[in-house]
């Protein structure tokens, strides 16, 4: 599996192809011109300011698209998951609304008398909701046809995408369960959860095992309980082939403390986890897999479909990874739009060239900037706020996609990452927020209790106190969407 850590190297490289530099419009009016009679809203925008280091605001009224107020919106900042607006905007445009993303499985020969003789492969094509009810579905369709039996083991085909496997880090942090795992075969956000089990009584062996998992979790568990205590490790001890993976569990557990603790791992072999989730859906449906290795490998020419089964619909997609802030959705999104648009097998380049035309052929420029992957999980992505806030004026235009493009964004006091935040009364935001250790920002559509609707855009880097720039932003808008 490859490891993508941004480096300067990847960003020197990613620069020459997408860097584009631009004078700043002077059609553009500055919130800090003195010349300027001052707006109701501009006092908040000092708070605003002043959470940030750097900062950058866009304020376009709709639907005219007239600038209210533009402070540095043409500086290149990091976006962090405001990005996301970017690569879901461009997928709806590129692929529509309702396009789904297949899961395949193939057999060597045409199955008869109710076996497959041989291996199957199943080749994934970017589907970031496969899970063992979508390999159920599989399993149900060989059933179905009569099939009872598979002589042969399973491989997974994960060529779609390149690298096969690849997990985007950021800050040389690769733990995090927001540093997603990336394959176009992909169970369960490839990800799995081991469960540990401390009994009340001291000295006690602890129990641990991965039940989603069981056939593809090896787990060796070494600790015991204790009174007082101590330190309790869990770790992966990486593949160890035959689609498996390792788990060390050592240490003592406190038996005062919660009884079952679980523990979220990327998995070290997503191609064998992938396969293990469909041998077993296959097993629970009835049919009996006779091979037991489980390994990576490509579909053969000549082999025959024998079941099929297809993601949720793209508009369905796009509002979990809008309005939830799903990196590893964000990051198989780009690549499989790369893939489609450019052809196999999608990459991160491929999918960044396919953005990049989408703001081009609605005429938002990148003035200064540059992107470098899906998901915002990079300090190396610059974009401007007034890249955000123009494509959210042509999102709003849009009459092919724009409705499934703003269904998609969480909801002041409603849901996603805005769900516990600005509930005034006759006020609605609907957004994309971006958070990293030091970048907050946010990007969408503000309306006020008489009717009328903004497009902002604000970020802010160098910032100390995340939760006051969080108020700053939402004392920002509130102000907007009640100055009349």
């Amino acid at each position: 599996m490859k490891i993508l850590r941004k480096s300067l190297p990847v960003f020197c490289c990613l620069c020459t192809l997408l860097f584009l530099s631009g004078t700043a419009d002077t059609a553009n009016r500055k919130a800090d011109d003195p010349g300027r009679a001052a707006r109701p809203f501009e006092q908040s925008l000092e708070r605003l300011l002043s959470a940030g280091g750097r900062a950058g605001v866009m304020l376009v009224s709709l639907p005219s698209g007239r600038v209210e107020l533009d402070y540095r919106s043409g500086d290149p900042l990091v976006p962090a998951s405001v990005v996301k607006l970017l690569t879901t905007y461009a997928a709806l445009k590129k692929l529509g609304p309702s396009f789904r993303f297949p899961t395949e499985m193939y057999a060597a020969v045409q199955p008869s008398d109710g076996v497959v003789r041989g291996d199957i492969w199943i080749k994934g094509y970017g589907d970031p909701l496969f899970d063992f009810e979508k390999a159920g579905l599989l399993a149900r369709e060989l059933k179905e046809h009569g099939i009872r039996r598979i002589t042969g083991g399973i491989f997974t085909d994960e060529s779609f995408f390149e690298p096969a496997a690849e997990q985007v880090c950021l800050d040389r942090d690769c733990v995090g369960a927001y540093n997603p795992v990336v394959s176009a075969a992909a169970a369960d956000f490839n990800m799995l959860t081991l469960r540990v089990a401390v009994p009340k009584r001291a000295g006690k062996p602890v129990m641990a095992d991965a039940p989603a998992a069981e056939g593809y979790a090896r787990v060796r568990c070494s600790a015991v309980s204790g009174k007082k205590g101590g330190s309790l490790r869990v770790k992966s001890t990486g593949a160890v082939g035959n689609g498996q993976e390792g788990f060390q569990v050592t240490g003592q557990g406190a038996s005062r403390g919660p009884r079952v603790r679980e523990y979220r791992f990327h998995a070290a072999d997503p191609a064998g986890l992938f396969a293990h989730t469909v041998r077993v859906a296959l097993e629970r449906a009835g049919i009996r897999v006779e091979g037991r290795d489980s390994r990576r490998g490509t579909v053969p020419a000549g082999a025959v479909l024998i079941a099929r089964c297809e993601s949720e619909p793209l508009s369905e997609l796009i509002a979990d990874i809008n309005k939830y802030s799903n990196n590893f959705m964000a990051e198989m999104l780009l690549r499989g739009l790369g893939a489609h648009e450019a052809g196999p097998p999608g990459t991160t380049e491929k999918g960044v060239a396919a953005v990049r035309a989408v703001l081009d052929q609605v005429a938002v420029p990148e003035r200064a900037g540059m992107i470098d992957c899906g998901s915002g999980l990079s300090r190396f992505c610059l974009v401007s706020p007034g890249t955000f806030c123009r494509l959210l004026v042509a999102a709003w235009r849009d009459a092919a996609v724009g409705a499934d493009f703003l269904s998609s964004l969480a909801v002041n006091s409603g849901e996603g990452t805005l769900r516990r935040r600005m509930a005034k009364p006759g006020l609605t935001v609907r957004g994309k927020t971006g958070t990293l250790s030091d970048v907050i920002g946010f990007a969408g559509y503000v309306t006020g209790p008489a009717g009328k609707t903004f497009a902002a855009s604000i970020i802010l880097n160098d910032v100390r106190d995340r939760a006051g720039a969080r108020r700053a932003i939402d004392s920002f808008l509130e102000d907007v969407a009640f100055s009349g």
